[in-house]
């Protein structure tokens, strides 16, 4: 994901919110999380900023309903919405019993699983005008008509982990971001500064995509994925950074193969020196 995309995205945002404002302009019908948000987004479009971006645009939309009722709808959109990412949609409301919230959570699933076969262009006012519609008929039926609530089932747990080969990795803020981005979502790792750059992240395979959409769309000379494994168990307790090189160039000098080889040996994954290197 290049910069010129990503700033696609953002522009979209900002003008779909534009639109819903000009709609839902009553008292408290549409209330922003954090208005700066929209000031940082602003800014980041005008000077194209490498520095990214770390808030989301989130607001909650209030939709009336009859009796003078109404349901909180609450949007949460990525950086990359609408070209690579979904919006997340929750709503809240004393009205919906249990058997009513979990049908209705199911069908805006579905919704938006159907965006993904043509992404692109904002949708979160045609959703609202769906929703309003469900909520109204979910309100109407009796419970008993209701399909039976599926018994939930453990979560199963999948790990992923990625090797990452940058041309190089010099800027401080680049690094501190790496090793933020990872920690937050909670994987283990390595970062390796320098030239070349190498990144190994794993973890829950949702959060590990979600790291690797993230650091993509920051500016690289070269950046590209080299492997790709579905795993059992983590071979890294956290995530850190690694200079595999003897100090005397400081964080910039040429890596010491012998100290990264024993380091991916200890972790169990010196098959990745082939891949790298190309040497057995």
């Amino acid at each position: 994901m290049d910069l010129q995309a990503y700033c696609r995205c953002l522009r979209q945002q900002l003008e779909e919110l534009e639109l819903l404002e000009s709609i839902y302009y009553g008292p408290r019908e549409l209330q922003l999380l954090d208005a700066s948000v929209v000031a940082d987004f602003n800014e980041f479009v005008r000077s194209e900023s490498q520095t990214p971006l770390r808030s989301h645009l989130e607001y909650i939309i209030k939709l009336s309903l009859p009796c003078k009722s109404s349901v909180d709808v609450r949007v949460e959109l990525p950086h990359l919405y609408p070209l690579l990412e979904l919006a997340r949609i929750s709503v809240h409301s004393a009205l919906l019993d249990k058997a009513n919230t979990e049908h209705l959570k199911q069908q805006i699933e579905n919704y938006l699983a159907k965006q993904r076969s043509d992404p692109g262009e904002p949708y979160i006012y045609q959703l609202l005008i769906w929703l309003q519609e469900q909520i109204e008929t979910l309100l109407l039926r009796p419970a008993s008509e209701l399909p039976a609530v599926p018994e939930e089932q453990p979560k199963v747990v999948q790990l992923e982990r990625l090797w990452i080969y940058s041309h190089h990795i010099k800027s401080s803020s680049k690094r501190q971001e790496l090793i933020r981005q990872a920690r937050q979502l909670q994987l283990s790792g390595f970062s390796r500064p320098g030239k070349p750059g190498i990144i190994c992240v794993e973890g829950e395979q949702e959060q590990v995509q979600e790291y690797w959409r993230s650091i993509r769309a920051l500016r690289w000379q070269k950046i590209s994925l080299v492997r790709t494994e579905l795993c059992r168990k983590r071979r890294f307790e956290q995530f850190t950074e690694q200079l595999f090189n003897d100090g005397t160039d400081g964080d910039e000098g040429p890596i010491n193969m012998a100290q990264f080889i024993k380091f991916l040996e200890a972790h169990g994954t010196g098959y990745m020196k082939s891949e790298f290197f190309g040497f057995t």
